[in-house]
């Protein structure tokens, strides 16, 4: 099992922070074997597919260079001919090498994601760490894998040429021009089939670059406790942290809103949300207070469910003052909130049965009381 400096063993999965420093540095799970894999299989499906064009493409390229006109040519003239046959050259050859391309880069990003980085670390010019890793169980690893590799490929292309046998003999018997079509053609087989063992060779190679990357990257206790602590110390990060704590919060105080029996209000400044349950509570409980922009979402919500909202404002101040959430209200405002209660409870039996319209009444409290709260 891995262990650091202090002897400690790395039993703990990487955290995201030290994923996230990894991926700054460079360091991601790669594989050689899957790129050299998804090269080596484009390029000799892009050459079945191509391959003839391709083909066709060389061969006037060789016309041309071996013709009496150019062979003949002025030496002035020679520069200029020679570039026009490189370019047709590369213009033959411009779609096996971007699909090669292509498939070099989705090969690396596919595994360890997109990455860039180009800082260039003095130490790895130090020879003895050098022979340190030329000897490591890395390097056994890698050239255990080298030897297989090639022992795979050697095996396949020995079995292609067993079964191609006859088929590369009589190349000899057949017309030039259909001798050359036809090897070009058991070629771009022959490099295809020779390229399947890397597929099983990527296959094995993939989950275990991924398994030694998350090895590689794991974490001591003693470290996991001292990022905590850091990411915990970090006043940006306490910040975020009473930010999303009081957003919670706030959240479930509006979500009682539409509970509520009455909205007291200040009228603008201050809204304090009062449910009254007799089987629960022996006092009117505060189920939200806001002020300013809280204030104007709980009146909101009030309004939105039919929650009676009555302007006090002195009464408004004293509960939010005296009260916390999910509390009951003090003894001294028992009397000024069961005059709201009660008026609230007469609107309810008007709207349900008519009759005369109550009065909003104008709470009772003593100044002195108030004064203390205030």
């Amino acid at each position: 099992m891995a262990e650091n400096q202090d002897g400690q063993e790395r039993t703990e999965e990487a955290s995201a922070k030290k994923l996230a420093d990894a991926r700054k540095k460079g360091q991601v799970a790669r594989s050689k074997e899957l790129a050299t894999m998804m090269v080596t299989m484009a390029g000799a499906l892009m050459l079945i597919a191509t391959g003839g064009q391709l083909a066709q493409s060389m061969q006037g390229i060789m016309r041309g260079s071996f013709s009496p006109s150019f062979l003949l040519s002025p030496t002035e003239s020679l520069p200029s001919q020679l570039y026009g046959l490189l370019v047709h050259g590369l213009l033959s050859i411009w779609p096996l090498m971007l699909v090669t391309l292509l498939a070099a880069i989705i090969a690396n990003v596919v595994l360890g994601g997109w990455t860039f980085n180009l800082s260039f670390k003095f130490d790895r010019l130090d020879p003895i760490k050098g022979l340190g890793k030329l000897f490591s169980v890395r390097s056994l690893g890698e050239l255990v894998k080298s030897i297989a590799k090639m022992a795979f490929i050697g095996l396949a292309a020995f079995l292609v040429l067993q079964f191609m046998a006859e088929d590369i003999l009589g190349l000899g018997l057949q017309d030039p021009r259909q001798s050359i079509a036809n090897s070009a053609a058991l070629l771009d087989w022959f490099f295809l089939i020779v390229s399947l063992p890397l597929v099983v060779i990527a296959a094995i190679d993939v989950p275990w670059q991924l398994w030694n990357y998350k090895k590689e990257l794991r974490m001591t206790r003693q470290e996991v406790r001292d990022e905590h602590k850091e990411s915990d110390g970090r006043p940006e990060v306490k910040a975020k942290l009473r930010e999303m704590q009081q957003a919670a919060a706030r959240q479930r105080m509006m979500e009682k809103v539409p509970t509520a029996d009455v909205v007291i209000t200040n009228p603008t400044h201050f809204a304090v949300a009062l449910r009254y349950d007799e089987a629960r509570s022996s006092a009117p409980v505060l189920v939200a207070k806001g002020a300013d922009q809280v204030a104007a979402r709980i009146r909101e919500l009030a309004k939105d469910n039919a929650v009676t909202i009555v302007e006090s404002p002195r009464l408004a101040r004293a509960v939010f003052a005296s009260t916390e959430l999910d509390a009951e209200i003090p003894a001294g405002l028992y009397l000024a909130v069961a005059q709201i209660l009660t008026y609230v409870y007469q609107l309810r039996s008007w709207q349900t049965m008519g009759g005369e319209y109550p009065v909003a009444p104008e709470p009772e409290i003593d100044d002195v009381y108030l004064k203390d709260l205030l």
